[in-house]
């Protein structure tokens, strides 16, 4: 099948949002520390970039179908973050194939048996998040607390590369096989993987474990009534303005997640951990 021009044009454009969005979470956590890039991480970034890409390149309703199975895949994903953080005494190399390993069937299972229901989709996204939440609050991290580096030039790019790269990769998977496959990988991990590796790189396994806390709180807050406002404004809105609704509509859950993050006496850079 020829690619028209029009679609090629969309189509980069998508990886570069993507690109752009992932190098800039990944970049705010060298600067900041965990607190600030775990909540712009766990909210709705590069999954959004990629509903939005969907709308796009197809139309608004295939962004609404794609929303259909998007909770359900933000499950899994949500899962991914466990898995990660749970084994200890692990290195990197092992930590995150395994991660990637448990995540990608348990992703493939629900495209493909998933319920064609957004009301059942929702409610048991809430479950299995809020199982996986409860989970990963009993596991310790250490503090870390708030430190500073310098942005690397090479990992920037690199980690933009691996975002934009996933974001392509849904909007051709939702083009190719349908947007309910889509919606499921827009909830893919890109920002989080590819932020865990950067931080375990230049700050440590430590700092990298503690981040998945800031990253679940702030999504399960955010990401999920990301996708109920995308489901009824995109029609009736638009794309454009529909995105921007949506961001507006789960702006006191963000504003929420901001307050939880920096609970600790406003000490940036904190994640909880048990006992806490």
């Amino acid at each position: 099948m020829l690619i028209s021009d029009a679609l090629l044009l969309r189509l980069v454009a998508s990886f570069a949002a993507g690109a752009a969005v992932v190098a800039f979470v990944t970049v705010l956590a060298d600067i900041y520390g965990e607190g600030p890039a775990g909540f712009i991480g766990g909210v709705p970034t590069a999954g959004a970039v990629s509903l939005l890409s969907i709308g796009l390149t197809q139309s608004a309703s295939a962004a609404v179908q794609a929303t259909t199975l998007f909770p359900l895949g933000f499950s899994s994903t949500f899962a991914f973050l466990l898995f990660y953080a749970i084994p200890k005494g692990l290195r990197f190399r092992v930590r995150m194939p395994l991660a990637l390993g448990l995540w990608l069937p348990a992703s493939v299972a629900v495209a493909l048996w998933g319920p064609d229901d957004f009301e059942l989709s929702v409610g048991a996204s809430l479950l299995l998040a809020l199982g996986v939440l409860l989970i990963r609050r009993r596991i310790v991290t250490s503090r870390v607390g708030l430190t500073s580096s310098k942005p690397s030039a090479s990992l920037t790019i690199l980690r933009g590369v691996l975002g934009g790269s996933v974001v392509l990769a849904v909007v051709i998977l939702s083009e190719a096989i349908g947007p309910l496959v889509g919606g499921v990988f827009a909830a893919a991990p890109a920002i989080w993987s590819s932020s865990l590796y950067v931080t375990c790189r230049s700050k440590g396994m430590e700092f990298s474990r503690s981040l998945t806390w800031n990253f679940m709180q702030a999504g399960i807050l955010t990401v999920i009534p990301y996708a109920v406002a995308v489901r009824y404004l995109f029609p009736v809105f638009g794309i454009w303005l529909g995105t921007l609704l949506s961001y507006i509509a789960i702006s006191p859950l963000a504003y929420l997640a901001w307050r939880l993050t920096f609970r600790e006496g406003g000490s940036a850079g904190f994640a909880p951990t048990e006992g806490d």
